[in-house]
């Protein structure tokens, strides 16, 4: 058994939450994943990517995906016998059936709102930061930090600035839904050269007719997640709006993931780890996550680590996502391999389950996380804002100690933690920070709760209303461009790779060495915060507050065992200003 969900984690799990109920949508696989039957084949190590286009050919295989770099092919064939026909070459060492990743669909039952617009600064040449940053309210709402974009000041970003925006000699990769290169926030930064869609589009339209659509084959980003991270990581100092944590680094675009259908297979994204890394990516990020059965999916897993091991082989540090499930994940050893991240075998292995869903749906119990999981890959989770006070209308059973409120830099209820866990940052929380269905009226990400980044105005984000609600992600659109408010695991790895780019540019010497830049990151990382935050709880079933009965448990948090520090924030929270110097 398999698990995959975007950890396009914006909200609890995957693409968006409104205000009334959750979404976390736990992916499993169906009939209808992988709908072209892609086969990967690896290769016996010594193969020749002539001698595996043979290979594949002989056997009635067609191309779609060429990852003979580490050693495989993605094929597909209107052979019926393909798979055992190809296993006969001697030079191939297993087949398998390409995996799905599947974007959780979101609740459609929030309802639109409108609201003003934070006031622009003037396009220009205006100082760092741009005029977005500092606004002390949106829409009318504020703070405790004071500023919209809270999450810089906690990661001690205007300090690096002091000493450096980033250079443009440091390139960072999006690894996404694509990256709309014309948004006013990435345009005087992106490298449309080296960008890619490695959605094999003209091989499965022409063998199986259409059924992916015009937004899966485009170069653009029509969804509008990759396009939020980008601008996170790299938007630039314009004088328009705000700009990103490091704003004069190059950034590029690898488009794995379909919009039409909803997810991407493993080798379209394995792919751009690939072209990011032959492309001179210093960073990947990876906001993207899944889960690996250890048996029946020990293929699948092993391609993800010989894509890491390619990376890094060439230099490249890779920051991915903690996940949205809140589980533990462990540091382990598995097939030789150190440093894999498996989910505990535990009640700490059972997600946050929304009221009405079974705890079978939300087992994760001993699978393997991909990609933050693969060994060299920087496991980033997530914190909040501060816990706002408690409405009244939510059952003392489930919300926050009293004693609590006001807490600073809290591990999120979505994100995932354990000992596989290697760094911290803000990845911004509904006002509460209680699970989703337990918030009640008021519960929302605009004004500096959740953490502001740059949209595609014509992306899935904006143009579903259950999404771009104010209940929701709060898209707005200004001068033509859009902006929204997101959570997430997501959110918190593009924050901590943004700092590391910032640590790029003011440390040279670390470029083409991610074990340094790790260790780097690790040493200056800010230790004073205190975790309040503790594991689902199977033994609360008192009803959520919007979302009614929980018979299974673990739909509340436990806040009698917070979980400790360095499970839930690794070494830290990353620390720009100390990182740079």
């Amino acid at each position: 058994m398999r698990r995959f969900l975007l950890a396009s984690a914006i909200a609890v799990a995957a693409i968006g939450m409104p205000a009334a109920a959750t979404t976390v949508a736990q992916a499993q696989p169906t009939s209808s994943t992988n709908p072209w039957n892609v086969t990967v084949v690896r290769f016996a190590p010594g193969t020749t990517r002539d001698q595996m286009y043979a290979a594949v050919k002989a056997s009635g295989g067609v191309v779609t995906t060429d990852l003979s770099k580490i050693g495989a092919l993605a094929v597909v064939s209107t052979n019926g016998a393909f798979r055992s026909d190809v296993k006969g070459n001697s030079k191939v060492k297993s087949v398998w059936l390409d995996k799905w990743i599947s974007v959780g669909e979101p609740d459609s039952s929030g309802a639109a709102a409108t609201t003003g617009s934070p006031q622009l600064g003037s396009p220009g040449t205006d100082p760092v930061p741009d005029p977005w940053h500092n606004l002390s309210s949106f829409a009318g709402e504020t703070n405790p930090e004071g500023i919209l974009q809270w999450d810089d000041n906690r990661m001690n970003v205007p300090a690096a600035w002091a000493t450096t925006l980033g250079d443009r000699t440091v390139r960072v990769a999006v690894v996404d839904s694509g990256l709309d290169g014309s948004h006013k926030e990435l345009a005087a930064n992106y490298d449309g050269q080296d960008s890619a869609n490695t959605i094999p589009c003209n091989v499965l339209t022409r063998q199986f007719g259409p059924g992916l659509g015009e937004k899966d084959c485009s170069s653009g980003d029509t969804e509008g997640h990759g396009t939020w991270v980008g601008s996170r990581i790299a938007g630039a100092v314009n004088g328009f709006a705000s700009n990103g944590v490091a704003p004069n680094v190059t950034v590029m675009g690898f488009k794995t993931l379909s919009t039409t259908l909803g997810g991407g297979l493993t080798t379209w994204i394995v792919d751009g780890m690939i072209r990011a890394c032959d492309a001179d990516a210093d960073l990947i990020n990876m906001s993207i996550g899944g889960y690996d059965d250890p048996v029946l999916n020990a293929d699948d897993y092993m391609l993800w680590v010989d894509a890491a091991n390619y990376c890094r082989a060439r230099g490249t540090a890779i920051f991915a996502s903690a996940g949205n499930e809140h589980v533990r994940v462990n540091r382990t050893t598995w097939n030789g391999l150190a440093g894999v991240g498996q989910v505990d075998s535990g009640p700490e292995g059972i997600a946050d389950i929304i009221p009405g869903t079974s705890v079978a749906e939300n087992d994760y119990r001993g699978l393997l996380e991909v990609p933050a999981g693969v060994p060299g890959v920087v496991m980033v989770s997530a914190t909040n804002n501060a816990i706002a006070p408690q409405p009244a209308s939510v059952d003392p059973a489930i919300k926050w100690p009293a004693s609590a409120v006001g807490a600073r830099d809290q591990l999120t209820y979505y994100s995932s933690y354990g000992s596989r866990v290697d760094l911290a940052a803000p990845g911004g929380a509904r006002k509460f920070n209680i699970p989703r269905y337990d918030g009640g009226a008021g519960d929302i990400l605009y004004g500096g709760w959740g953490t502001l980044g740059a949209l595609t105005a014509n992306g899935e984000i904006c143009q579903d209303p259950s999404l771009a609600s104010f209940l929701t992600f709060a898209c707005f659109k200004v001068n033509g461009a859009a902006f929204g408010w997101l959570q997430g695991t997501s959110m918190s790895s593009p924050n901590a790779t943004g700092v590391a780019a910032l640590t790029l540019a003011a440390h040279p010497e670390l470029q083409g060495d991610p074990n340094g830049l790790l260790a780097k990151l690790r040493a200056t990382a800010r230790t004073n915060m205190v975790n309040l935050t503790g594991p689902n709880d199977p033994a609360n079933k008192a009803d959520s507050t919007t979302s009614g009965p929980c018979p299974t448990g673990w739909c509340h948090l436990d806040f009698r065992h917070p979980i400790r520090f360095a499970d839930a924030y690794g070494a830290g929270m990353v620390n720009a200003g100390a990182a740079v110097r």
